[in-house]
């Protein structure tokens, strides 16, 4: 980091920071089942470690302020804040329990190296049936537009693998100074504007992220064809031991306004504070 303290009424900052951590558990609540519940893995009984779901890999930051006192010793103060940070680590998964530990939504996603790698059978969604067919095609097409995922065709997604976008948020404060009560004494009115950006252009300033849990669920696991579903036409002939999987359409990063737990945090809209201060 690097600073310019405060010299004829000006003074700036600017700085990076690079971060890499390793977790086997993210750690996400103060109940264990949460914890163990909510730790994207292939094997339960075999945890790996993995880029943290919490480590912002690059960040830059820099502030410039400009002071000075209009009347007598009373200063006005204007500052200006910018954060730039890579996005939050996450996972692909599948929707359900693919490995068989009777817990959803956590089990890292397989990516089929290409068409008829993995068998698509027939599945109801909104009251319509979706063949296989129209689900591969679907599904590929999908896959064609995450080539972040793709690069993985063939084997496992690895967990907190991939990254959101780039966030660019700005906060601005502007303070004045004034007489206090009594000699000797000042007071001082503090406005900050955080994220001013999203107050200009209502586009600016958005957090994109996975959400709590920091996964994004592409399709259902369905099972393993074998010579039982081969026979019933269920799955093609020398389909045996490939993945079945049905796929009604994958979850996507989104703009976050909550925690994850319902409670609206407003992180990607602008808010303002409006502080009084006394001095003496």
């Amino acid at each position: 980091a690097l600073e310019k303290p405060l010299v004829e009424n000006w003074s700036w900052l600017v700085g990076y920071t690079y971060t890499a951590a390793k977790e086997v558990s993210p750690l996400t609540s103060s109940q264990h089942t949460s914890n163990w519940n909510n730790n994207p893995m292939l094997n339960a009984n075999e945890p790996e470690p993995s880029d943290s779901r919490y480590a912002i890999k690059d960040r830059f930051t820099a502030g410039l302020t400009f002071q000075k006192a209009f009347f007598g010793d009373y200063k006005s103060t204007a500052s200006v804040f910018y954060e730039g940070r890579s996005g939050r680590p996450f996972s692909y998964v599948f929707y359900n329990d693919a490995n068989g530990d009777s817990r959803t939504f956590n089990d890292l996603m397989y990516v089929p190296s290409g068409p008829g790698d993995v068998v698509f059978t027939p599945v109801v969604a909104n009251g319509a049936t979706i063949s296989g067919a129209d689900q591969e095609a679907a599904f590929f097409e999908w896959l064609n537009n995450h080539p972040e995922l793709k690069r993985f065709a063939g084997g496992y997604a690895p967990a907190n693998e991939f990254k959101a976008g780039w966030t660019n948020t700005f906060d601005v404060r502007f303070s004045q100074e004034l007489p206090g009560f009594m000699k000797g004494h000042k007071s001082e009115v503090i406005l900050d504007i955080m994220n001013v950006g999203n107050l200009i252009n209502d586009d600016w300033g958005q957090i994109v992220d996975a959400g709590f849990n920091s996964n994004l669920a592409v399709a259902n696991f369905a099972g393993i064809c074998n010579a039982g579903s081969i026979a019933t036409g269920i799955c093609p002939t020398g389909s045996e031991g490939k993945y079945v999987f049905h796929y009604t359409g994958a979850q996507e990063l989104q703009t976050q306004e909550t925690n994850g737990d319902g409670v609206n945090t407003g992180v990607s809209r602008w808010q303002a504070q409006l502080t009084f201060r006394y001095k003496f």
